[in-house]
């Protein structure tokens, strides 16, 4: 298969409506002529009714007409060739979306997904959902980007569909700024890997629109001698309803933003109440610029006894998107940064700079080593960012008294000798450990 490169997203000019045609038309061939079904495409589930319909509703009539209606369609190309098509009808509903075989599951219907919602947010700020009627070889891909089945299967015109909502969060935000910077410094701190796979994505998409990314650790302090000219990104877990002390620290160490871009990505497991509204404080007074925060809810070892993996792909699949939506609600000037709980959102604040909430996460939640599966690694040592684990002959001892209850040593152990006593013996990770490690290399 061809690699992803000269990525271009158009809208459809008039006159275009042939070449959209063809390539859907190429997309059924192809698929029906090798039995390999694109992600995006269903063939099952249709009557021959149904496929009259559907010729007739991809013709390049039909699909110019949909165009004078108000309908869009943005394509992408990739080398110059058409690659993919999304028509989206009004603001809140997909309703085509092909992706040609060659270039199935390389993430560019996630990414047409992912621009549909933000051009929602841009143009119609209350609409709370995205809609699609998913045809039966496309329901697992809907599923694994964070749509959730809103009725039955049923048949219309000879085509059986299921209808499929992709909530949006819209409410409770401060007015926008646009990204405007061409540089990005994004700062990251993980435990499991979520922060840093939401990074990656918003990343992914930056770079797709010409700005310079690059992705560094938040566990050593932050440089001084950061361009004024680039914008600085930060990624972290929310823990305790605020964050690691890791990452207070970090933000300590950050000089004065001297007027300089700044966006937030925090990953949790259920609800970060209100979070951003201190962090953005902190930040206007250092003298940066706020332009959006986004808050993602993804899979972790602390609220499961089992390691329920179809979820956690759900989970993880829905704030992928969610992460490329929120690098275009930046570029677009859609973004926002919630203003959080009065009173409550400062009061945990305060208490997470304090050793009480993480003496008393870590007494919940203690780190236990098995000396019988440990291998004598030293990994777990050596990615600590509290410098908590010392060796006793090669074996993990956790200090409970500098540990921040991160689990990054209990996702990333190879044997699993490290872990939380009731918890899966196969711990969540958003990625593999060598991935984790070349991020920041």
């Amino acid at each position: 298969m061809p690699e992803i490169q000269n990525l271009e997203f158009r809208n459809m000019l008039p006159g275009q409506g042939a070449e959209v045609c063809a390539l859907v038309l190429k997309v059924l061939r192809i698929t029906r002529e090798s039995g390999e079904l694109s992600p995006i495409l269903s063939v099952n589930g249709i009557s021959p009714q149904g496929e009259i319909a559907l010729k007739r509703y991809i013709s390049p009539e039909a699909i110019e007409q949909r165009m004078q209606m108000g309908y869009i369609h943005e394509l992408v190309y990739v080398s110059g060739m058409l690659a993919g098509v999304a028509e989206t009808r009004g603001a809140d509903r997909i309703s085509m979306l092909y992706i040609h075989p060659d270039y199935a599951n390389k993430g560019l219907g996630s990414r047409l997904i992912a621009r549909a919602v933000s051009r929602c947010s841009e143009v119609a700020p209350k609409i709370k959902q995205l809609s699609v009627y998913a045809t039966d070889d496309t329901v697992d891909f809907y599923e694994r980007v964070g749509f959730i089945r809103s009725g039955a299967r049923k048949e219309s015109g000879g085509i059986f569909s299921t209808p499929y909502k992709l909530p949006l969060k819209t409410h409770d935000k401060l007015p926008s700024a646009k990204l405007h910077s061409e540089a990005v410094e994004f700062f990251v701190f993980t435990g499991t890997g979520n922060s840093l796979l939401a990074a990656q994505a918003t990343a992914e998409i930056l770079k797709q629109e010409g700005l310079s990314v690059r992705i560094r650790t938040m566990d050593q302090p932050c440089p001084g001698n950061l361009s004024v000219e680039t914008a600085i990104g930060l990624a972290f877990p929310v823990a305790c309803f605020s964050t690691y002390p890791t990452v207070w620290r970090f933000i300590e160490t950050m000089p004065a933003g001297e007027g300089r871009e700044v966006f937030a990505i925090g990953t949790h497991g259920g609800a970060p109440f209100g979070m951003q509204g201190p962090l953005r404080k902190i930040l206007s007074k250092k003298g940066y610029k706020p332009v959006g925060a986004k808050f993602l809810t993804m899979p972790g070892n602390y609220n499961n006894k089992t390691l329920n993996v179809k979820r956690n792909e759900a989970r993880t699949g829905k704030s992928v998107l969610e992460a490329q939506s929120f690098a275009y609600d930046l570029l677009n000037g859609c973004a926002r940064w919630k203003s959080g709980i009065p009173v409550f959102s400062t009061s945990f604040y305060r208490l997470a700079q304090t050793r009480w909430p993480w003496k008393w996460f870590y007494k919940i939640f203690p780190i236990s080593a098995d000396e019988e599966k440990c291998i004598r690694c030293k990994r777990c040592a050596s990615i600590c960012p509290a410098g908590a684990i010392k060796l006793d002959e090669g074996y993990p001892v956790v200090d409970h008294l500098l540990c921040e209850s991160c689990q990054r040593c209990v996702g990333f152990c190879p044997k699993g000798a490290l872990h939380v006593p009731g918890k899966p013996a196969e711990p969540y990770k958003a990625m593999s450990y060598e991935d984790f490690k070349a991020s920041f290399e």
